[in-house]
């Protein structure tokens, strides 16, 4: 990518030094990018005493970006491209509760203490764990489950700007285009030991009086939309069953993803601070508005292992064209080294509202009027990312 972006960054020197008279001036400026990023994109995953989200605020990322422009007369053009790769976030824990899939979260007699721990999204599992063969027992992971949450991010940012002669005026304005891509990644593991007990009696397998079934059935998961895509399909089995190696371990893994793809135009408006001292301060302003091609899907997934092999999926996905806006404001101070070169250090804040995000695509799960699920893309979200940039500018 960084190739590619110092042979486009090329193509439009080349391009501008044709168009321009000779006796123009030309820049360009390469800096480094530390930012740090918070996001609405988070979302519920458990409710419950042992309650977790997904997504939030990454950890900060550093990035790049080259400027290449060129004045004349009062008049100027400018290119910019910009990326960040990635921005990160993780997180573990354990469930010191049960993870209950039905609605015998608050039943006292298969919780010691209620509520139990269940999932806080619209989901497939609680379908299959609610359905008429599972009616009479408690589907659940026992207390002790370790869960995982992690999400990645990535941004590449393209403008092309024409406004006044910064050289020439102390304010300058600017009309301009912008291409920006946001591309999400988010996965959610929860394992642990799958238990089925009676809810009359808490029974177990082999207990006396134990209803039957002792599972979550084959049936009862292909039947809320699950297909099988590997292994054995019998469903899993209580643990009180045990087997050959050991009772079934069950992990429940979601994963989502988004594309984001702007394009749209900006206006930008800065101001030059002591422009004869030594140290000059610039100060930037950008707005714009964007049209907003998003893709997306989630997919919930149930792994066996230990005792049983058999996994299930259940994949979402949709897209939508839509609106999304952003905004951006920055201080820049520069120091020259020479005639020629000058070192810059700034802060800037930049924000990118109406776009989907990953984590919070478990939202977009909904159920019919008939029953039937459904998934619509969720495209509501932002995110503002903001912290320093360093670089070296030369003028010729």
């Amino acid at each position: 990518m960084l190739r590619r972006t110092l042979q486009w960054m090329a193509l439009c020197f080349g391009v501008v030094g044709l168009a321009v008279p000779s006796q123009a001036q030309f820049r360009f400026s390469a800096e480094a990018l530390f930012m740090d990023r918070d996001s609405d994109g988070s979302a519920p995953v458990v409710a419950g005493p042992d309650a977790f989200s997904s997504g939030g605020n990454y950890d900060p990322q550093a990035g790049f970006r080259f400027t290449l422009g060129g004045s004349f007369d009062n008049y100027d053009v400018e290119f910019i491209a910009s990326q960040f790769d990635d921005w990160d976030l993780s997180d573990t824990g354990t469930l010191a509760n049960p993870l209950v899939f039905d609605e015998t979260a608050n039943n006292p007699v298969v919780v010691a203490i209620p509520p139990a721990n269940t999932l806080a999204y619209v989901n497939s599992l609680f379908d299959a764990a609610t359905s008429v063969d599972e009616l009479t027992e408690s589907e659940r992971l026992q207390a002790g489950a370790t869960y995982f949450s992690e999400s990645s991010s990535r941004l590449q940012d393209y403008q092309i700007n024409f406004g006044s002669n910064p050289n020439k005026y102390l304010w300058r304005f600017q009309v301009g285009w912008r291409h920006m891509r946001l591309n999400e990644n988010s996965a959610v593991g929860i394992r642990g030991t799958f238990d089925a007990l009676d809810t009359d009696d808490a029974a177990q397998a082999g207990d006396l009086g134990d209803d039957p079934n002792n599972a979550l059935a084959d049936g009862s998961i292909t039947g809320a939309g699950f297909a099988l895509v590997s292994g054995t399909n019998n469903g899993f089995d209580a643990a009180a069953l045990g087997g050959a190696v050991a009772p079934d371990t069950l992990t429940i893994y979601n994963s989502s993803g988004t594309s984001n793809i702007l394009n749209g135009v900006q206006l930008s408006g800065g101001y030059s601070l002591f422009p004869e001292s030594l140290v000059s301060v610039d100060l930037i302003g950008r707005a714009g508005l964007f049209h907003n091609y998003s893709q997306g899907h989630f997919s919930e997934a149930l792994i066996g292992s230990g005792n049983d092999d058999s996994i299930y999926q259940r994949t979402f996905s949709d897209n939508r064209n839509g609106v999304a806006y952003s905004t951006s404001l920055g201080a820049q101070a520069s120091v020259p080294v020479t005639d020629y070169i000058s070192l810059s250090l700034g802060y800037e804040v930049n924000y990118i509202g109406n776009v989907a995000l990953a984590p919070s695509q478990s939202e977009g799960i909904a159920t019919s009027p008939l029953g039937a699920r459904r998934y619509r893309l969720r495209t509501s979200d932002s995110i503002l990312y903001h912290g320093l940039n360093a670089g070296l500018k030369v003028v010729w």
